[in-house]
């Protein structure tokens, strides 16, 4: 008996039938996820042998069992395999394995719909505003349609959201961060003044934050399937793609410009095509196309669908992100009331087998994706960004006089480094890059080093450029340090560049921070950003002086020896403590003496090195830098020679079938409004069809997602299907009013959420009454907002704002970006990848596959498929990841020394100052007491009153793993 017959005959036993989900029950989407995950891979590796076609006794093409659904499983998973058939991909066994989760739902044949009749094909209508009685209560038309069906189920909307519900709300959804205490503070008492104005004044506010662009970018590249890495092709291996976060950069920066909406998706789709009147804007047209090439590659090897794998990807990227449409079903056949026929699937893939995709090199390319080029940039892609530290050769690096290394070995230096490599004897934390440029580019890294022997007078000489901007923190970023490891409050000394917090008098200027008695030295000049400056620090035995290219800054003067005896521990661009305040830049020439330089040698030390090249001015690339790794960015070009693609039958590229024209999909009325050139693939008619305003499809998927991720839940709840199996809209002429006012207002995506977050209906509040549960348990019909989870990258965002620790700043390149490509990774080596980074989550490295730790736990997008809408999975790994993980419990810590450090002795205050901080609101009396009381036990239990940093910690964590944190309301 073979194995799968015998799993076969087992499972029915072990399984309970009544698990078996009934079709008229089937959700929208549970329907769609079974048309695009389910049947395509039954028709393409199925229904040949195992259909009521066949003689094999198990049948494929009807409703099965719970039982069996789960056989398929086993036997996809089984060794025993039909030779003929290639394996299925590991995504396709997890999809079964979800299906079954579902209860294996087979849905019965659709309702005949005619493309006539099927609603989102329709052209857009322009519904007239709806009569409503209570017409003051609105505050937009949008109102209105909202108060109508409200009136219509015998329904009255909830209360206004409260001040410090709304502002929460509103940074949330359109940032991705929570309020300041003093944000919060400022908006309820203009709210009391004027609440109209508040709200306009900060949803401009936000709109017009660079966070903006990081929350709304991150949208997009779940549409996207934004990966840097290629995901398992199938074969175990996982190559990277350095050049991934050009197009993710590319993609924030366009929701920061506010690019139109019609613009942004064709310069995705054609961006080499289009006229650029700079080479910057050149540029940013070409990294748009990654949008095309980014998306996960099968295995070469075994794989004679290889081309067609990529073209089906792209068709799919396309269809579903823009028209919310999936036509993979068509790919292998017609289906019966599905307006996608076969021949449309290829009139579409035509265009893209015309298309060349360039995502670079692959480690062992007969085995996986084959080798290809890559655009080529002349300037950088985001002129706001911080250089490319692997440009470091073409921007800018010190240039020394010849005598300079002469006039240093005279000096006789202890320690002399030229960061073209990882020096002897030192720990690289995190992220520091080495070049034989003599520029180590630090990007939130650091050098851990002991000096020989133990002096108190000496000297350290080093250039530096800052790329930090002054932030919120006390310290924008530590220079160089001496004193034992983490130590705070030991003696030592640690040179930084003051940050802007509470004023700080000394924010942008050097100091020197002295563990016995604070800070020791302040500065008296702004050191800019983005700028080579020489900075030395002399200390003898009587007094302490800093430099600033050549001149004296300031000097600490004492009869007593500010002493650092026993401190041979130095660290170098940042300081190993909780608060990882390190440089973000570069640094060259980095000498330490084990004496102090009087100040003639200092003069000599400073004029011999000279001014760096391009010191008085921000770098800049030079105008016509020579290609190198840096500059490179994935996307697509033109063809060589454009043709139209045959039909595969049942998807199989040896089986060919009639060559079909390019064009576009004859479901919609304006299919052919434009004409394809022979001698053009066609994406740039493509695009012209897909922006064109009659189009039914487009405004309206995009004013649904936007919709979406505002309230919760979208106006169709199935927002990347608007076909025959997703859902009908519960609003339909709103949705057709909102899509109208869209394409007036030039696809500006900025216009249409202020619009929609100025409404009343956007400002309820969450809490429903009795009556609003009993007539409308999901909230169809809105009478209230919906209160929903944070995502994965807002939580650790806002743990990081909780402790104080968040750099706002945005993060150029990636942590793949530096690396040669990686394949074959053994397990946990990707872990190696994920290093510790403070900045926001959008930055971190997504790898296919073996997502950053941090975020996995809260039902991050795989990557491997446009996502729409995330799922919101309610499981215990979540609570266990925010009561356990090691960067929450650190954070929690960090958030408890600020605590200590801020809020003053008095209980009560510390409390509130908590709450404040991690909810965005005062505690009640009763919580302040509880947690006082929690307080005084956990000093008792543990015998150390005095232990009062862990005690607090607990208090911390425990409000970070609150639903009140994790959710918005």
């Amino acid at each position: 008996m073979s194995s799968r017959t015998f799993i076969l005959l087992l499972l029915p036993l072990l399984i309970d039938e009544a698990m078996v989900v009934n079709a008229e029950s089937i959700s929208p989407k549970d329907r769609n996820f079974f048309e695009t995950q389910i049947r395509p891979v039954l028709v393409k590796q199925c229904l040949e042998c195992h259909s009521a076609k066949t003689n094999n006794t198990v049948k494929l093409d009807a409703p099965l069992a719970v039982a069996e659904a789960a056989a398929i499983v086993a036997m996809l998973r089984a060794a025993e395999k039909k030779p003929h058939h290639k394996p299925l991909a590991e995504q396709g066994i997890r999809d079964f394995e979800r299906w079954i989760k579902l209860g294996a739902p087979w849905p019965a044949a659709a309702d005949p719909q005619t493309n006539d009749s099927l609603w989102a094909f329709q052209p857009i209508s322009q519904p007239i505003v709806p009569r409503v009685k209570n017409s003051r209560w609105a505050r937009d038309p949008l109102d209105w349609f909202v108060l109508a069906r409200l009136a219509q189920e015998k329904l009255k909307p909830a209360d206004d959201a409260t001040p410090t519900v709304l502002i929460r709300r509103m940074y949330i959804d359109l940032t991705g961060l929570p309020p300041t205490v003093e944000a919060v503070e400022a908006f309820r008492k203009e709210y009391a003044n004027d609440r109209s104005k508040a709200v306009e004044k900060l949803v401009d506010q936000l709109l017009a934050s660079p966070h903006f662009g990081e929350r709304w970018g991150r949208h997009w590249l779940d549409l996207a399937r934004f990966g840097e890495s290629n995901g398992n092709d199938g074969l175990g291996r996982n190559a990277s793609f350095p050049h991934a976060w050009r197009y993710r950069d590319y993609v924030i920066e366009a929701f920061n410009r506010d690019t139109p909406y019609d613009r942004f998706l064709t310069e995705q789709i054609a961006g080499d095509l289009l006229p650029a009147k700079s080479e910057p804007e050149r540029d940013r047209n070409l990294v748009a196309t990654g949008f095309l090439a980014i998306g996960s590659k099968p295995a070469k090897a075994m794989n004679q669908n290889f081309d067609m794998d990529v073209v089906a990807d792209q068709i799919n990227v396309v269809s579903t992100a823009v028209m919310g449409l999936s036509v993979a079903c068509a790919r292998c056949h017609d289906h019966k009331h599905d307006p996608i026929p076969t021949r449309d699937y290829y009139a579409l893939a035509g265009i893209f087998t015309s298309t060349e995709t360039l995502w670079g090199k692959a480690a062992n390319e007969k085995l996986t994706a084959p080798a290809t080029a890559l655009h080529q940039l002349k300037t950088m892609t985001r002129k706001d960004a911080r250089p490319d530290p692997t440009l470091a050769a073409t921007a800018g690096v010190p240039k020394f006089a010849e005598n300079y290394h002469t006039v240093i070995d005279a000096l006789k230096p202890e320690l002399h480094l030229n960061f073209q490599s990882a020096p002897k004897g030192f720990t690289v934390k995190q992220d520091v890059k080495f070049s034989t440029d003599n520029a180590g580019a630090f990007g939130g890294g650091w050098l851990e080093g002991q000096l020989k022997k133990n002096v108190d007078a000496y000297t350290v000489s080093f250039w530096f450029r800052n790329d930090l901007e002054n932030n919120a923190r006390a310290v924008t970023a530590y220079l160089f340090s001496r004193g034992p490891k983490g130590a705070n409050g030991a003696p030592g000394d640690q040179v930084g560049i003051g940050g802007n917090y509470k004023n700080n008098p000394h924010a942008g200027k050097l100091f020197v921070f002295n563990g016995n008695g604070g800070v020791s030295i302040k500065g008296k000049t702004i050191v800019p950003p983005n700028t080579w400056n020489h900075l030395v620090f002399v200390r003898d035995g009587k007094r302490a002086t800093l430099y600033l290219n050549g001149n004296a800054e300031s000097e600490l003067k004492t009869e007593m020896p500010v002493t650092t005896r026993g401190a041979r521990d130095i660290f170098i661009g940042g300081r190993n403590d909780y608060f990882s305040l390190t440089l973000e830049g570069n640094m060259a020439e980095f000498a330490l003496f084990p004496r102090a330089l009087d100040p003639a040698e200092i003069l000599q030390l400073h004029t011999a090195s000279g001014r760096p090249k391009g010191s008085g001015k921000k770098l800049a690339p030079q105008k016509s830098p020579k290609p190198t790794p840096g500059n490179l960015a994935m996307g697509v070009r033109e063809g060589k020679k454009p043709a139209d693609a045959k039909i595969n039958k049942n998807g199989e590229s040896n089986k060919l079938g009639e060559a079909v024209p390019r064009g576009f999909l004859s479901a919609t009325k304006k299919a052919d409004a434009v004409n394809i050139d022979p001698k053009q693939s066609g994406r740039q008619q493509l695009a012209q069809w897909l922006t064109h305003p009659s189009h039914p499809l487009t405004a309206r998927v995009m004013v649904n997602r936007v919709w979406l991720h505002l309230f919760g839940r979208a106006i169709v709840d199935t927002p990347d299907d608007f076909g025959v199996y997703g859902a009908r809209p519960t609003h339909p002429e709103l949705l057709d009013h909102l899509a109208q006012r869209f394409i007036a207002e030039k696809w500006s995506v900025k216009k249409l959420i202020r619009a929609i977050v100025l409404s009343r209906t956007y400002q309820l509040g969450s809490q429903p009454t009795a009556a609003q549960v009993r007539a409308d348990p999901d909230n169809r019909w809105l009478a209230r907002h919906h209160r929903r989870r944070l995502d994965a990258e807002s939580v650790r965002d806002s743990i990081l704002a909780a402790s104080g620790q968040l750099n706002r700043a945005p993060r150029h390149g990636s942590d793949v970006s530096q690396l040669d490509v990686l394949i074959n990774w053994p397990p946990g080596e990707s872990a190696v990848i994920h290093r510790p980074s403070t900045h926001r989550s959008i930055y971190l490295c997504l790898l296919r596959h073996a997502p950053p730790p941090e975020l996995s736990a809260f039902d991050l997008p795989t990557g491997v498929k446009p996502m729409g809408q995330r799922h919101v999975t309610t499981a215990p790994t979540s609570a266990l990841y925010l009561m356990n993980n090691e960067m929450v419990v650190k954070q929690s810590r960090r958030f408890a020394v600020q605590l200590l450090d801020k809020a003053g002795a008095d209980p009560a205050s510390r409390v509130r100052w908590a709450f404040r901080r991690a909810l965005q609101r005062d505690p009640s009396r009763t919580e302040t007491q509880r947690v006082i009381k929690l307080v005084n036990t956990l000093q008792t239990e543990t015998g150390n009153p005095e232990n009062e940093t862990s005690i607090w910690a607990t208090i911390c964590q425990a409000l970070l793993t609150t639903s009140e944190f994790r959710y918005i309301d």
